[in-house]
């Protein structure tokens, strides 16, 4: 088993709040380890180095499935998802 990165070696975290792209679904992390992303509701997720996981997730409909997704954290503290920059606060100019 490895041992776990230094606390400087880690990919940041997200700040909680919600992220917008024009166009686009919003993305909203927390409160807690929740994650809104893709129309999915995910609780319990965990952002292990630029990927959302979740065991569970519920999507429309009320489908339940389990959840693995591409979400880095930029330098300016935006998230990059599919390709796709999303920033807080919503409605800011980029």
């Amino acid at each position: 088993m490895k041992p776990p990165m230094a606390p400087e070696m880690r990919p940041p975290l997200p700040a909680p709040g919600r992220y917008c792209a024009p166009g686009m679904p919003d993305i909203t992390i927390g409160p807690g380890p929740d994650v809104g992303i893709d129309l999915m509701d995910c609780r319990h997720a965990t952002i292990p180095g630029g990927r959302v996981r979740a065991a569970r997730c519920y999507g429309m409909g009320g489908a339940e499935v389990p959840y693995d997704v591409d979400l880095v954290v930029r330098s300016d503290g935006a998230l990059e998802h599919d390709g796709t920059v999303y920033s807080r606060p919503c409605g800011a100019k980029r």
